[in-house]
């Protein structure tokens, strides 16, 4: 409820809302591409690594295609046959001859590949062994289990024993194990070392690595030493369908990628730290993090600006306008800048200026009036009480009465200058008591013994006390009764402040 009714009366909160609901989708828009297009370049790196490897092994189950072809075309050529089947009409020259045009022969295979080591050729009927390289050697009873190594649990019958590689032939073909021995056999040795430089085709740093491993996961070459980063992507590598996946060793996370041959019965194995693989996406992340940093700025900058040009002179404003409900209207509001909030401030303080005018002429206005209204007050008693003072002071005069006379002129005397000299419109209470008694005086001479007047002290406490002038005069008029008598004078009873009897002529 809290956060509904700032939400209402807040117009600043409104806008910094409104900007970051159309910031966010934006921001999660262009995140969603980063991560689309990190996506994208992974997949296509993962599938050119793929298709490299994949390209590897078509090549390596070619060459050895056609190694096992070369290797069928020596193992059914007439020069072995004679040598095998021991022609009895063959001397030792003729069989040197046939010797040296196989082992020329083999040469000619060996040099035909990288991939080779070595070609042999074993000839046990004739106790010979022939290799391509080297001397021609007398069979020996190991060369034996040699010739008859065989492994066809694979369509390449490629055979790993004693950390070798090889392809093995013999005739007859249909040659096992309960069978005597073959006739002769011929060897290819593959070239483990060149296995392993082919391999490092795949490594980007020295960090990456690649291995072949067979159907049981032995690993059978690997292009550096066995490490546990190789020990731990074995186990969990497959060996029937494609794949990739990622492990973390050390701290360090690796990406492998695996790719079997089922006619070599091999898998190949090639793996990579993540951060060297996708080393050129570093560029895309330091974009992104530019592009997060962008919008967190955007957004400080829209609030400050909405802070500073909106709800700073809305604020303000606001105030202004609370003095302004106080009653406050000596002040203005200033604004820098010529936009909408400097015309509006123009026009607060325009209406200030109105209205202090406004309230300055009509307080002026009624004070006039009220002043006017006291002067035609004092002018309408003035002339009246004159002009019985005149008459009073002539028939005292007639009489002789002189003490009375003196006192009288004395009272009237004081009595004119507190009305007449007096330009004030306010004056103590002591002062206007005074006058007061005056005014009460004089009435009780005029009316000599047939009134009597009881006039008691004004205490000390409001003696200082501001009032309007005459104030009292009219309270006390209000005590006497008038009416026309005779000889166009005024017949004056007592009333209930000063007291009296009878009736008197002026």
């Amino acid at each position: 409820m809290k956060a509904m009714r700032f939400w209402r009366r807040s117009i600043f909160v409104r806008l910094v809302l409104t900007f970051l609901i159309i910031m966010v989708p934006l921001y999660g828009i262009g995140i969603s591409m980063y991560k689309w297009g990190v996506t994208a370049i992974k997949r296509e790196i993962l599938n050119t690594k793929a298709a490299q490897m994949s390209y590897y092994l078509d090549k390596l189950e070619q060459e050895i295609q056609r190694l096992k072809l070369v290797q069928s075309d020596t193992l059914y050529n007439d020069d072995i046959n004679r040598l095998a089947n021991g022609d009895p009409f063959m001397d030792n020259y003729e069989r040197g001859y046939y010797l040296n045009k196989l082992q020329q022969r083999l040469s000619a295979i060996k040099n035909g590949s990288n991939y080779i080591e070595n070609v042999t050729a074993y000839i046990p009927s004739i106790g010979r062994t022939v290799p391509a390289e080297g001397s021609i050697g007398d069979f020996q009873s190991a060369d034996s289990l040699r010739m008859t190594a065989f492994d066809n649990s694979t369509p390449s019958q490629l055979i790993y024993s004693e950390q070798q590689l090889v392809l093995n032939a013999y005739f007859p073909p249909n040659y096992s194990k309960k069978s005597p021995q073959p006739l002769y056999a011929v060897q290819i040795k593959l070239s483990l070392p060149q296995f392993k430089q082919s391999l490092q085709q795949f490594n980007l740093n020295e960090n990456s690595g690649s291995f072949l491993m067979d159907a049981r996961k032995q690993l059978l070459i690997s292009d550096n030493q066995v490490t546990p980063t190789q020990e731990r992507i074995r186990s969990l590598a497959g060996t029937s369908d494609s794949g990739s996946g990622s492990i973390r060793v050390k701290g360090e996370h690796y990406l492998y990628i695996y790719h079997p041959s089922a006619y070599l019965g091999l898998t190949l194995v090639s793996y990579i730290p993540e951060s060297t693989l996708f080393a050129g996406l570093g560029k895309y992340e330091f974009s992104f993090w530019l592009l997060s940093i962008a919008v967190l700025l955007i957004i400080i900058l829209f609030s400050l600006a909405i802070l500073r040009f909106i709800r700073m002179p809305l604020h303000t404003l606001m105030r202004g306008f609370r003095r302004l409900e106080n009653g406050d209207m000596e002040f203005a509001i200033g604004h820098r800048f010529e936009d909408e909030f400097g015309f509006i401030y123009d026009r607060f303080n325009s209406m200030l200026g109105r209205l202090r005018s406004l309230i300055d002429q009509n307080y002026k206005q009624t004070i006039m009036v009220q002043r006017a209204e006291l002067k035609q007050l004092q002018t309408q008693i003035n002339p009246h009480f004159l002009y019985n003072s005149f008459f009073i002071l002539y028939t005292m005069t007639r009489r002789g009465e002189y003490e009375q006379l003196m006192k009288f002129q004395l009272q009237l005397g004081e009595y004119f200058q507190f009305v007449t000299r007096n330009a004030s419109d306010e004056v103590t209470l002591e002062q206007e008591v005074s006058h007061a008694r005056t005014y009460c005086d004089i009435q009780s001479i005029r009316f000599s013994n047939r009134i009597r007047v009881a006039f008691e002290e004004l205490p000390p406490a409001y003696a200082q006390e501001k009032v309007p002038r005459l104030i009292l005069q009219p309270i006390l008029e209000n005590a006497f009764e008038t009416w026309p008598g005779e000889f166009g004078g005024e017949r004056i009873a007592a009333g209930p402040v000063c007291s009296g009897a009878g009736r008197i002529a002026d």
